[in-house]
């Protein structure tokens, strides 16, 4: 049925995220981290709790050829409690999550998932810089119409969305919230 098919319109913004560890966890750097979970089969342990850092997780097990054991919770925040509590060794999660907990020394940051460094979070490398090549991921969200949308009202959309994020107190709230504006 045509009318259950959607069109993407227009991307609004990338969420990049960051992976981070429990202060416990002998690593300062990714290529640490991997270092010392190829020397520690199976111990370490990656919360997740999104579709995202789920990912995120699994890309760097496969990436960096290591044995880390996932860990499932309802939210991204549940996972990052229990891993300011020592009951899981890693996460990667959005840096609006992750960064307080750097910031406050309750967590130690190694790098965003993303190609490029974030705005956000300008000290911390990149994965491929921390020596992790060809990883990049963002969590994204965009706006979708129905297939049989007219296409003048697509093009109305996308150029009142354009405007939307293109305005600066909008992208001070989404950069507020985690989410680099981009169109």
């Amino acid at each position: 049925a045509v009318h259950h098919l959607i069109l993407p319109t227009i991307v609004l913004g990338t969420i990049p995220l960051a992976l981070i560890t429990n202060p416990s966890v002998p690593a300062k750097t990714a290529q640490d981290l991997i270092a010392h979970a190829k020397a520690n089969p199976g111990k370490l342990t990656f919360g997740y709790g999104s579709s995202s850092s789920r990912i995120a997780g699994e890309m760097l097990r496969t990436i960096g050829g290591i044995d880390i054991r996932p860990v499932p919770y309802k939210s991204n925040p549940q996972a990052i409690t229990d891993l300011l509590g020592g009951q899981i060794d890693i996460i990667f999660a959005d840096i609006s999550t992750t960064l307080p907990q750097v910031k406050a020394g309750k967590a130690t940051g190694l790098a965003v998932s993303t190609a490029r460094r974030s705005p956000l979070a300008p000290d911390l490398p990149t994965m491929s810089e921390a020596g992790v090549n060809g990883y990049d991921l963002a969590a994204w969200f965009a706006a979708f119409v129905p297939a049989t949308t007219p296409r003048p009202v697509i093009d109305k959309l996308r150029e009142v969305l354009v405007a939307a994020i293109s305005d600066e107190a909008t992208q001070n709230k989404l950069l507020a919230s985690g989410i680099e504006p981009e169109t």
